[in-house]
């Protein structure tokens, strides 16, 4: 601790030296993208909602933004400066945001997801049978509270 202290310049270029790598992670492209997208779509139907506006294409990242969990680069399957989304945190994006299901489309393309909680989300329609199947990475699926339809076989598989 005394050393820290009486030089507070080697703290911050410890701090620099770990954050670095951190700093140069990304987010693989298509997965990028279908975050965005699925954003546009919420905004489509209501403006004013503001709790992904960290998500943007100027950001470099997934790994940066608001509501989102990635994976280190050393646990993804992409390249070694890549960390996968794993969880977008959807659950209790807003009250009066009433979302058709097919929205949920787009997240079926991030194949690395394993927690996909949409609870409480106003969500109503049917869920396309081939998008949860899609998510062979999945090990935690919450629609709970939502006014969906989803085939028993489709979801299964999460339940043994």
């Amino acid at each position: 601790m005394f050393m820290v202290m009486a030089n507070p310049s080697l703290l911050l270029k410890s701090i620099f030296f770990f954050l670095l790598p951190c700093l140069s992670w990304s987010c693989p492209e298509y997965q990028k993208q279908a975050l965005l997208q699925f954003k546009s779509s919420i905004l489509a139907i209501d403006s004013s909602f503001h709790d992904l506006d960290s998500w943007n294409s100027s950001s470099s990242s997934c790994y940066l933004w608001s509501m989102v969990t990635c994976s280190s680069p050393s646990n993804s399957n992409e390249n070694s400066n890549s960390s996968a989304v794993i969880d977008p945190h959807l659950s209790h994006l807003s009250a009066q945001l009433i979302m058709p299901s097919n929205l949920l489309a787009l997240l079926f393309f991030i194949r690395s997801l394993r927690v996909l909680d949409l609870s409480w989300n106003s969500i109503y329609g049917q869920i396309p049978a081939l998008g949860l199947g899609n998510l062979s990475n999945l090990v935690h699926l919450d629609l709970s509270s939502n006014s969906i339809n989803v085939e028993i076989s489709t979801v299964s598989r999460f339940w043994f």
